[in-house]
């Protein structure tokens, strides 16, 4: 049988050490706690390009810092993201402050970088080239212009079509001969090029004599021939000169029998035809030249004196608005 005392006595220690295991366990549980993380760096891009994509790094006292943990990123513009290493583009420019938050049990610490988006870089872009006036009579000056996008230090490279070129922004350029020309601009920097072309149309300016001529110089033939005579092919010249020198100038052709010749008809048909052979071998297009044969004349002309004067072919001048 146990003692009494002995029981006693063991009832009386045990009461007097659950206080101090409590306080011992208690401060036990107060020094086992889990130890929060501390953020050590937060690094990433100082300047992003839109769209492009930046990666973003942390690091913390892995260490001692107690798992679980939690990593939290805020790039700013509404996004987030994970983990110690992560990535992230922007679609909009401006400048962004980057929060990274680290957190356990124990606690928490964050640090905050921040990252400028700007635009890309943009290429040579040519929106528009003008050529003023246009079109333009030769000898005349051409003002040629162009807006042109895109990051500077641009270069810009004309042609004119005539072999002349030019390297500044906003040249002139004088066309000396009639046509059509191609003018190019190639615009260049350090992203990209862009080319576009303007087509310059350049008028012939006409002699007064073009727009003033009523009357050319006829040709006249020996008897029953339709062999142009030295001092026609003279006359015809002149007419010739004026044709080549006048493009909006075209000729009617009529020859003419006297009474008396042989086969008028034919013959006068043959002087026209022989009148626009001595043209187009002097570089008049058969295009512009219109012959018909009158046969025989009737009537007096004040062409030449005698019977002559109906032996001949008369060049009309003919001009682009006056039809045939």
């Amino acid at each position: 049988m146990m003692n009494p005392n002995i029981s006693s006595n063991a009832h009386s220690l045990s009461s007097l050490w659950a206080p101090l295991l409590l306080i011992v366990g208690g401060l036990f549980l107060a020094g086992c706690g889990a130890t929060a993380p501390v953020v050590q760096s937060v690094s990433g891009p100082d300047t992003l390009e839109t769209d492009e994509t930046g990666t973003f790094e942390a690091s913390i006292n892995e260490a001692e810092a107690d798992d679980p943990l939690t990593y939290t990123w805020e790039f700013g513009d509404g996004a987030t993201g994970s983990g110690l290493l992560t990535n992230h583009s922007y679609s909009s420019t401006g400048q962004y402050a980057i929060r990274f938050q680290a957190s356990n049990e124990g606690g928490s610490d964050s640090d905050t970088i921040s990252v400028r988006v700007v635009p890309p870089p943009q290429p040579a872009s040519i929106t528009s080239i003008n050529a003023t006036p246009n079109p333009v009579d030769e000898g005349e000056t051409v003002r040629f212009s162009s807006n042109v996008q895109g990051d500077t230090p641009v270069s810009r490279s004309w042609s004119f079509g005539d072999g002349s070129s030019s390297m500044s922004q906003s040249p002139t350029h004088t066309y000396e001969e009639p046509g059509q020309y191609t003018a190019r601009l190639e615009a260049s920097n350090d992203v990209g090029e862009d080319t576009r072309t303007v087509t310059v149309r350049v008028n012939r300016v006409l002699p007064e004599i073009c727009t003033t001529v009523s009357e050319m110089n006829s040709a006249f033939f020996d008897r029953n021939s339709s062999t142009l005579t030295e001092e026609g092919e003279e006359s015809l010249q002149e007419n010739a000169d004026i044709l080549s020198d006048c493009p909006n100038l075209s000729v009617q052709v009529e020859g003419f029998a006297a009474p008396g010749e042989r086969n008028v008809q034919s013959l006068s048909e043959d002087r026209a035809e022989a009148v626009s052979s001595f043209y187009q071998n002097n570089g008049v297009p058969g295009s512009r030249i219109m012959t018909s044969g009158q046969g025989q004349v009737e009537g007096i002309t004040s062409k030449k004196g005698g019977t002559r004067q109906y032996r001949r072919a008369d060049s009309l001048p003919q001009r682009e608005d006056d039809g045939m």
